[in-house]
């Protein structure tokens, strides 16, 4: 599953980074500090998933999932954020999912193994129809 983290503060994203490269299931391909350079990288690498902070600069957080879901063919994009009462807002944007920053890293890892599984599925019969 190829994943782009996008997290302006360096601390979490290094955490984050660090965590999902532990992961064989997972391809870190790119970071992002902000909303601009975000959708560059997510133009040139194509991502599965998008791990995305609710408060990157740049853009509102609600133009910038429309803006993903538009320049990709179907990313699943999942919002990090400290504030669960805005997960209702973020999910209603077009978000696939919500993630507590405060929640264990290993709830995080479940989630990303869920997406993971069908988006592996489909690469794997993709190969046999080409063989």
């Amino acid at each position: 599953m190829r994943i782009i983290l996008a997290d302006h503060h360096a601390e979490p994203r290094w955490a984050l980074k660090t965590l999902l490269e532990e992961q064989p299931e997972f391809d870190l391909v790119a970071e992002a500090v902000n909303a601009e350079g975000l959708l560059v990288l997510a133009e040139k690498h194509t991502p599965d998933l998008v791990l995305l902070d609710s408060k990157l600069p740049g853009i509102y957080i609600e133009d910038l999932i429309a803006k993903l879901h538009a320049l990709v063919p179907r990313p699943i994009v999942i919002v990090m954020s400290c504030e669960s009462e805005s997960s209702r807002v973020l999910l209603r944007a077009g978000a696939d999912a919500f993630v507590s920053k405060g929640d264990e890293p290993y709830w995080l890892i479940r989630m990303l193994l869920k997406y993971a599984k069908p988006i592996n599925m489909k690469e794997d019969a993709n190969r046999d129809k080409i063989s």
